[in-house]
Parts: C-alpha cells; sequence; structure tokens
C-alpha cells in the first residue's frame, strides 16, 4: 500500500495543544468528486456549495434549452464532478487559509492516522 501525502493546517491562536490541526491529503479528492456540493457544505464550503450546485442547474437548464443528448449531458456533468475531485482539496486549503489556519507541514503515512502519529511524533 502506497505511503499518502498530507499538509497540516492549524490556527495559530488556538488553546488547544494540536492548533485544532487538520490534516487535508494531496491528490484526487473521491468524496468530492462523487458528492459534490454536499461534500462542500460538509466541510463548511457554503461558497463552493452554492457554486456547484448552481452550475449543475445551469447544465440542467441548458440541456433542457437546447436540447442537447443525454450523453452530452453526461459528459458536461462528469466533467464538472472531476474538476471537483482534481481541485477539491486545494479549495479546502484556500478556505482553511481564509479562516485563518496556517500549514504547518507536511506529512506522511500509509493512513490518516499513520500521519497524524508522525506529525504529533515531533517528525515534522
Amino acid at each position: 500500500m502506497a505511503r499518502k501525502i498530507y499538509t497540516v493546517h492549524a490556527r495559530s491562536w488556538s488553546p488547544a495543544s494540536d492548533g485544532d490541526a487538520v490534516f487535508i491529503k494531496e491528490g484526487f479528492c473521491w468524496p468530492g468528486f462523487i458528492f459534490g456540493p454536499i461534500w462542500a457544505l460538509w466541510f463548511g464550503m457554503w461558497r463552493t456549495a452554492i457554486s456547484l450546485f448552481v452550475l449543475s442547474v445551469v447544465i440542467s437548464g441548458i440541456v433542457v434549452v437546447d436540447g442537447i443528448t443525454d450523453g452530452a449531458e453526461l459528459a458536461v456533468t462528469m466533467a464538472l464532478q472531476v474538476i471537483v475531485g482534481l481541485w477539491g482539496n486545494d479549495w479546502r486549503r484556500y478556505v482553511l487559509a481564509r479562516r485563518d489556519f496556517a500549514e504547518r507541514g507536511v506529512v506522511s503515512g500509509r493512513k490518516l492516522a499513520d500521519a497524524e502519529r508522525h506529525y504529533f511524533a515531533g517528525g515534522r
């Protein structure tokens, strides 16, 4: 099993000893690809969720108005989902930066728990 890379983000002003650390996996975001706007809402990315929902509605509206085939609709919808999967974790990093989280380091591990253990053990 391959090691995964995670970026670690934490609040500098947090009273918690771990700084409310958030670990974000590098690479494709499968939950974002599959669940789209629901995934964005789960992480409190309201603007992203609204944008994804509006894009989905616009795509559906264009299909109805222009009479695009089902195959073309599927292709455009899948392209949107692939974009979310490719950039989803980067969007999370951007939102965390806006919420006063700073990137504290990069760690790796076979699973998230391994990466957390490595980070908190001082192996930054």
